[in-house]
């Protein structure tokens, strides 16, 4: 059969389409007449990493980045296309570690097995990682040399500087001087050694006779050891008069002493008589308790705010005495008081056990310092009493006053309330 000319280009035509495109795949590094299994790998970064970069398994070419595109949920991770033409099978936990091949940067996706007893399947997603390039190696490696070579010209400029200073004239007159000094230290010590020797040969006369006052008493001792040894036997008498006293007596009325303080100590125990009532009745120590805590603040109030229960006189003074019954102090509405509690350079949570049992602390930022201070309270009496019930976890807590939110002092405030 004869093939027309148009036939004969028609095939001519689809061969070269088929060059063509086997052509662009072979240049991509993909072989259109092999099996290939795809799998996805998602990176943040994708360093430098183009389509046709080689995929490896120990060093052997197993497949190739067939794309590179961003992923569809607008995230910005990379969506890396791996396809593999090896059959070798893939367990599940594998990872796809991007890496540079060579000093020059380029780039290389590892395999790196997983220990699964699963298989991957073909488009499943692997796990990813990213290695470190040439550059941080090298910085990482150089890191620590340039941190001790820093601390190395420290150390020299610090030893040049005290050098510096040693060689200067001032030191210099100064270790001049020390010598002189040293010298001249030697030479009393030279003089206080001769002068030991001269006490030691007029004294010789002197050593002897002591030496020799030394013997005779060694004698006389020898010479009495008798004597010494009846007064040993008097000691000894002594103490067999000492085990005859009656120290049965003595015990049996300690004993009796014992049990009549045993006797008072079970009266008291029972709450017989004023002391044991003391000691058993808790409603008693409450009112005394309460009692002395309201003095307390009496007496803090009389302190800060003495016109309140005495006043005097200019003309009369020293006459006339009046005392009133303190009353409730009404505030003007622009007059607020704030009980500070506690201040410290460094915050501190509004939670913590610290506060426990007061409430409504809040924080404010004062400086450098943070303050922590009670609600407000336009009350003068109201906030009195919440800082004398605060002053018994914190002694140095402080009233602060202020008007029309601005911080005044509490005499101005006591003032214009007073108007």
């Amino acid at each position: 059969m004869k093939l027309s000319k148009t036939s004969k280009i028609g095939i001519l035509v689809v061969i070269c389409l088929a060059l063509l495109i086997w052509g662009i795949n072979f240049l991509k590094g993909r072989d259109i007449f092999r099996t290939e299994k795809v799998f996805f790998a998602r990176y943040k970064n994708v360093g430098g990493l183009t389509a046709t970069t080689v995929v490896t398994l120990n060093g052997l070419k197993i497949g190739y980045v067939r794309a590179v595109y961003f992923a569809e949920d607008l995230s910005g991770d990379l969506i890396v296309k791996i396809a593999i033409f090896n059959d070798f099978p893939l367990p599940k936990e594998t990872t796809a570690e991007i890496a540079s091949s060579d000093l020059l940067g380029s780039k290389v996706v590892k395999l790196n097995l997983g220990k699964s007893d699963k298989l991957l399947l073909p488009n499943d997603t692997l796990k990813t990682q990213m290695a470190a390039d040439i550059m941080q190696q090298v910085n990482e490696q150089i890191a620590p040399i340039k941190a001790k070579a820093e601390r190395m010209i420290e150390n020299l400029d610090t030893i040049v500087t005290a050098v510096s200073k040693i060689l200067n004239s001032d030191s210099q007159h100064h270790i001049s001087e020390s010598i002189r000094q040293i010298n001249l230290t030697i030479m009393n010590l030279e003089k206080i050694s001769g002068n030991l020797e001269d006490v030691v040969k007029d004294q010789k006369n002197n050593l002897a006779s002591t030496i020799s006052n030394i013997s005779a008493v060694t004698d006389n001792l020898k010479t009495n050891s008798g004597k010494l040894g009846h007064i040993m036997d008097n000691f000894s008498t002594f103490s067999d008069s000492l085990t005859k006293l009656e120290l049965n007596k003595t015990v049996s009325n300690l004993n009796g002493s014992i049990a009549g303080l045993q006797s008072v100590l079970s009266k008291i125990d029972t709450a017989n008589g004023s002391l044991g009532l003391l000691v058993n009745d808790p409603a008693l120590y409450r009112n005394l308790s309460t009692s002395s805590e309201n003095l307390n603040r009496l007496l803090i109030d009389f302190r800060v705010n003495p016109k309140r229960y005495v006043h005097f006189s200019a003309l009369d003074f020293g006459r006339k005495l009046n005392i009133t019954a303190p009353s409730a102090t009404q505030l003007s509405d622009n007059i607020s008081f704030r009980v500070q509690i506690f201040s410290s350079s460094t915050p501190i949570s509004l939670a913590s056990s610290l506060f426990k049992g007061i409430d409504g602390v809040t924080e404010i930022k004062e400086g450098r310092k943070y303050v922590y201070v009670t609600p407000s309270e336009s009350s003068y009496d109201k906030v009195r009493i919440i800082l004398n019930n605060t002053q018994s976890a914190f002694p140095e807590a402080f009233l602060k006053s202020y008007k029309n939110g601005h911080e005044i002092s509490l005499k101005n405030a006591l003032k214009t309330i007073r108007k």
